[in-house]
């Protein structure tokens, strides 16, 4: 707690002394690097209590307050100048920031898509595609089973958790999910599937947290790009080679069936060190697929005309302020947190 107020008081001070302004300017004049942002919900804590609030990465005001910032501040691009850039077709405006949206809840229709219209700002959704208008998030349910099954103890293939307190079932969401990530995806959705059908009854409002195939139409019409990120949302290291093909597949041929454009554009699932390899790396370039998202921060290098391109995203997290949120679209971000962070216990 110590070691979190005194960071955000060495940002505010930072911010207000214009000392991140200097920042941000330093190699803001490449004109082929982008920062790309990443979020999953926009929503208020309490809005859909049967969902896990892990994955909310801002509240509305919150989320507004950053892309009028990027609006001001940067230079908001969209996923076809990315695409141009990368082609050698053009070259990307300095400080630029790309925003992107994983997995389509309904919030994006909701609160994402006008703030950003409200800003001029063009978001890029990736989709997993067998979730469409339907249907709960692995995740999400794991999150039900732990507070709404009205068990008080747990038993999982990891062990037993018991979950009568809110501290236990905050605990048991953290662990069970980790765990389940470490795990085939087959053996993990088979358990989740079974014992959420054994304990868990949800209303008919709480089934369907997704954007339908209407809503992405009317969508992309607007302007909206939709983007692969699996069928079923499986961590393609947790699924044989064949399977990832399949999956990626299938929700290329969806997206193009239902919405009359399938890009050349992916994000893994998950997206950190374990969730990709370069066996995947090469799977998807054979596909047809030339940039590719990853889920660890970094500035993203356009390498014009390479066409197969890997890319970081920063991932926002919940309660973020202001002067975090412009630290990390700063080349010092990593310098940062380095002198701010505790030492590791060895």
């Amino acid at each position: 707690m110590a070691n979190s107020i005194l960071k955000n008081l060495i940002l505010q001070g930072a911010e207000n002394s214009g000392l991140l302004n200097i920042l941000q300017r330093v190699g803001s004049h490449a004109k082929q690097t982008v920062y790309i942002l990443a979020y999953h919900r926009v929503a208020e804590f309490d809005q859909t209590p049967w969902l896990s609030p892990a994955l909310i990465s801002a509240t509305p005001r919150q989320f507004n307050e950053q892309m009028k910032f990027v609006a001001e501040r940067y230079n908001p691009i969209s996923i076809h100048d990315l695409l141009c850039a990368s082609h050698g077709e053009g070259h990307l405006p300095q400080n630029a920031v790309l925003v992107t949206v994983d997995d389509g809840y309904r919030d994006f229709k909701d609160e994402i898509l006008p703030i950003c219209i409200r800003y001029g700002i063009q978001p890029l959704l990736f989709m997993p595609t067998a979730f469409v208008g339907a249907g709960n998030f692995w995740w999400d349910k794991v999150y039900q089973i732990i507070y709404f099954s009205g068990q008080s103890l747990l038993e999982t293939p990891f062990g037993k958790f018991p979950i009568s307190t809110c501290s236990e079932k905050h605990w048991a969401v953290e662990q069970l999910t980790q765990s389940l990530k470490s795990i085939p995806f087959e053996v993990a959705m088979k358990w989740v599937d079974s014992t959420h059908l054994r304990l868990v009854t949800l209303t008919e409002e709480q089934q369907h947290n997704t954007l339908t195939w209407d809503d992405l139409r009317q969508m992309v019409n607007d302007g909206v790009a939709v983007g692969d990120h699996t069928h079923t949302h499986p961590i393609m290291t947790q699924i044989s080679l064949e399977q990832a093909r399949h999956e990626v597949r299938t929700a290329q041929a969806l997206l193009q069936r239902e919405l009359g454009i399938a890009l050349p554009i992916f994000a893994f699932p998950d997206g950190r060190h374990h969730a990709y390899s370069n066996t995947l790396f090469e799977m998807l370039h054979s596909e047809g697929f030339e940039l590719l998202f990853l889920l660890v921060g970094g500035k993203a290098l356009i390498q014009a005309g390479i066409g197969k391109t890997v890319f970081p995203r920063l991932s926002v997290w919940q309660n973020q302020t202001l002067p975090q949120f412009h630290m990390r679209l700063t080349p010092f971000w990593a310098f940062y947190e380095s002198i701010t962070s505790k030492p590791a216990h060895t």
